[in-house]
């Protein structure tokens, strides 16, 4: 990038991390008896007022509020991508494309269980301007083959139509939720192999294999918590990226549980990291690991788009400890049980 790029992106992107949510406003959010008390704080005392302006708090229910909320951080990004050049975009688009598979996988749920009119009514339509694909079309979806139809010029179509459920069964939205990411990924890390830049083409490569190694731990630990998929299944889910190694990925698949996961996990280059971190439970050791190898890149790295990347991860760990906590209340958590969930 140009030097005033340089600047620019850096300055903005720790701009933004300073307006994240601090301390005293995550014990304000744990405090809040009702999702509207959580909906009218953010709206009158955090960076989401934006996203959240024109909201009637007492009509508000949780599956409006997470689309507002992500809004914040696809908003974010279009304004970070003003200043990059056209090599830092092709690498960032993965984040956009986590949008539209959110829409999609959201669409492929409603038509599961039978509730495809209700997709317009949960998702706000202004977010149309963050995606890719046409959440208009999206919205009048009533069948699978209906969805292909819509995306068949979309870079999902293929993995779509892999899917594709046999006559009168239900799509596997998880396993297609899965093999969408895995296909998004794939394409960000072409998009780094043809960065000109050779020293940032590594820099980034580092940065996305040590983010995919802490994901697919968390897919592994998920998997085998949830659905207890023998060793095949899980592997045939992990992104196909990373600095472990086939015999530590071997191991950690045919893990018994998800306590023997850890300790083998700790067995990796991740010990070091997993020795000096705190949280709740195991399945928040992905985004604990994220969050702290983040904060570090975002402080310390010279490269802009390390630091984007770095700005963009933490944000969508904000929104998801946001999501966590409208849940939580949402079944009436007590409020010292509500503390433990964000990962901070």
């Amino acid at each position: 990038m140009p030097s005033k790029s340089c600047n620019a992106v850096l300055a903005k992107s720790r701009a933004m991390y300073g307006r994240c949510l601090k301390e005293e406003d995550y014990r304000q959010i744990v405090e809040c008896k009702t999702v509207p008390e959580v909906a009218g704080y953010l709206k009158t005392h955090t960076c989401y007022h934006k996203a959240l302006t024109g909201l009637i708090e007492s009509e508000i229910h949780r599956g409006q509020l997470e689309p507002l909320l992500r809004q914040e951080l696809y908003a974010d990004v279009q304004a970070l991508a003003r200043y990059t050049t056209d090599n830092a975009l092709a690498v960032t688009d993965f984040v956009t494309a986590r949008l539209d598979i959110e829409q999609i996988v959201h669409c492929l749920i409603m038509l599961n269980i039978g509730k495809a009119e209700d997709f317009a009514l949960s998702i706000p339509l202004r977010l149309d301007n963050y995606t890719s694909i046409s959440l208009k079309q999206l919205a009048t979806v009533r069948s699978y083959d209906e969805l292909l139809n819509v995306l068949q010029h979309t870079k999902y179509y293929a993995v779509l139509q892999t899917y594709r459920p046999k006559e009168g069964q239900s799509a596997n939205v998880a396993v297609i939720e899965i093999a969408l990411h895995n296909k998004n990924y794939s394409m960000a890390m072409e998009a780094v192999a043809k960065l000109p830049n050779k020293t940032e083409q590594k820099e980034l490569q580092n940065l996305f294999y040590a983010v995919f190694d802490f994901e697919n731990l968390e897919r592994i630990l998920r998997l085998k918590k949830y659905h207890r998929f023998k060793a095949d299944t899980v592997r045939s889910l992990l992104i196909p990226y990373g600095r472990l190694n086939k015999k530590n990925i071997e191991e950690l698949c045919a893990a018994e549980d998800i306590g023997d996961v850890y300790e083998l996990a700790r067995d990796t280059y991740l010990g070091k990291a997993l020795s000096k971190l705190s949280f709740y439970d195991k399945t928040q050791i992905s985004y604990a690991l994220i969050n702290d190898y983040c904060k570090h890149h975002l402080r310390l790295s010279p490269n802009p788009t390390i630091v984007m990347i770095s700005y963009i991860y933490l944000k969508q760990i904000e929104v998801r400890n946001i999501i966590n906590l409208i849940e939580a209340t949402r079944y009436g958590l007590a409020p010292e049980e509500k503390q433990k969930l964000p990962v901070r």
